[in-house]
């Protein structure tokens, strides 16, 4: 294709462009370290709740009394809940003294079946 000299912009020669540049730059550094603080101290409260049983107790409340023994769950995923459970029971070799007020903690002694 051949070039009209008559039209500028149709040049063979490439002309010089003028190249903008626009630069955002924040100088408020007092707000983005309060923000870097806050996201800390969140994450750092969010670490505690969760590696602790302060955490358990606001995820999990359990309302009337301390331990779970009494709310009908298998909270401990062994195979059985509170009756059935020797984590509720003061002597559970010989399952006496059943205490709602304790907690299952041991998966591992649930017998297959309940007592």
């Amino acid at each position: 294709m051949m070039t009209s000299p008559r039209n500028p912009s149709m040049s063979a020669e490439s002309q010089p462009k003028p190249e903008i540049k626009v630069v955002v730059e924040s100088r408020d550094t007092a707000s983005k370290v309060i923000l870097i603080s806050l996201v800390i101290v969140l994450s750092g409260v969010l670490l505690a709740l969760l590696t602790t049983d302060a955490g358990e107790s606001i995820l999990n409340p359990v309302s009337g009394n301390s331990g779970n023994c009494g709310d009908g769950v298998d909270n401990d995923n062994g195979g059985q809940a509170d009756h059935d459970d020797p984590d509720c029971y003061n002597n559970p070799e010989l399952w006496e003294g059943y205490d709602e007020n304790r907690t299952e903690a041991n998966r591992d002694n649930d017998p297959p079946g309940g007592r």
